[in-house]
């Protein structure tokens, strides 16, 4: 079915209004129910994409059990989170079009560490040591640490 308005494009949108006298029926394509106002290009957020994913569920979720930490696939719909690194493996032949969807790649790449992150934690480390060697009085030591937090870029080194 084309297009009510463009008369050249497939209806993707049907458009029913119940007035009191009379029906509006509208078979539109998306561009045409733009420029109408009746239809959004939102797009889902990987989040509201797998909300969205998970809530499919069938009977067979509850007997696929993973052999690493024992989450079944229906617990795993219910959270929206893995027990441990081998539900991946578990689940794949069933979530394969939803790592798909939500990631824009065939395979689950799970968390990465943000640039700096490795940076902040050896900055803390550092002060730690930094401040146990002024409180033994080894002041070489606490020179050295020092000399590092700068190379950091910290200056406030109390």
């Amino acid at each position: 079915m084309l297009c009510d308005d463009c008369q050249k494009r497939p209806a993707t949108i049907f458009f029913k209004e119940i007035l009191p006298k009379k029906t509006v029926e509208l078979h539109l394509c998306e561009e045409c129910a733009q420029k109408r106002g009746l239809a959004t290009t939102k797009k889902m957020s990987p989040i509201e994409l797998l909300q969205k994913l998970l809530k499919e569920k069938t009977a067979q979720d509850a007997q696929v059990i993973c052999s690493g930490c024992y989450l079944s696939l229906a617990e795993f719909k219910r959270t929206g989170r893995f027990g441990c690194s081998k539900c991946v493996d578990s689940f794949g032949s069933y979530i394969k079009n939803l790592i798909k969807k939500v990631q824009q790649s065939d395979k689950h790449i799970g968390r990465t560490t943000r640039p700096g992150e490795k940076k902040g934690m050896e900055i803390f480390k550092l002060r730690g040591q930094l401040k146990k060697a002024l409180e033994s009085e080894a002041y070489e030591e606490a020179a050295k640490i020092r000399d590092k937090l700068k190379d950091f870029g910290v200056e406030n080194v109390e």
